[in-house]
């Protein structure tokens, strides 16, 4: 039990520092290479933050919120991964997508902070996924914003190392 508790409280804090490691790889960016530099798909690497953030604002907190206060919901399906492209704005600062992102991984991990152990089992049904627990959410919200940190690692080469930027 010991073990499992210590992996939470390392999964909370790798959580808590991917809003800086964002925003530490923005700095060495100017706003318009951001908007400028693609990635394999053709993305900019403003779509992909701004996707970052759109997933965590309207997905991911939204879903530990109803798992925790609900009793076994169904969850949100978005049918592709592209789904909030056309909420997308090009003219919108990259600093105010970065803040919302902040402010969403606060409040999931003021969420998540608040757990008792067995909240961390606690279930909601996601359509394509099955029965998920809390703590599997926990973990695709790591793992989801450490693919595309990489995706903006591989794009900008300086962003993979230097400081406040840890290693992939």
């Amino acid at each position: 039990m010991d073990e499992l508790l210590a992996y939470r409280a390392e999964l909370l804090d790798r959580l808590a520092r991917q809003p800086s490691e964002l925003r530490a790889a923005a700095a060495l960016m100017s706003e318009a290479e951001w908007g400028a530099r693609r990635v394999t798909d053709g993305s900019t690497l403003h779509q992909v933050v701004a996707h970052v953030r759109d997933v965590e604002v309207l997905a991911f907190l939204p879903r530990i919120r109803r798992i925790l206060v609900e009793g076994r919901p169904t969850l949100e399906f978005y049918s592709t991964h592209n789904w909030s492209a056309d909420r997308y704005r090009p003219a919108e600062p990259l600093a105010d997508i970065l803040a919302e992102f902040a402010r969403a991984r606060e409040a999931g991990l003021q969420l998540m902070r608040g757990m008792a152990p067995d909240d961390w089992a606690r279930i909601g049904f996601h359509p394509p996924s099955g029965w998920r627990t809390a703590q599997w959410w926990a973990e695709r919200m790591y793992a989801h914003s450490q693919e595309h940190l990489a995706e903006i690692r591989r794009a900008h080469p300086q962003a993979l190392s230097g400081p406040g930027v840890p290693d992939p």
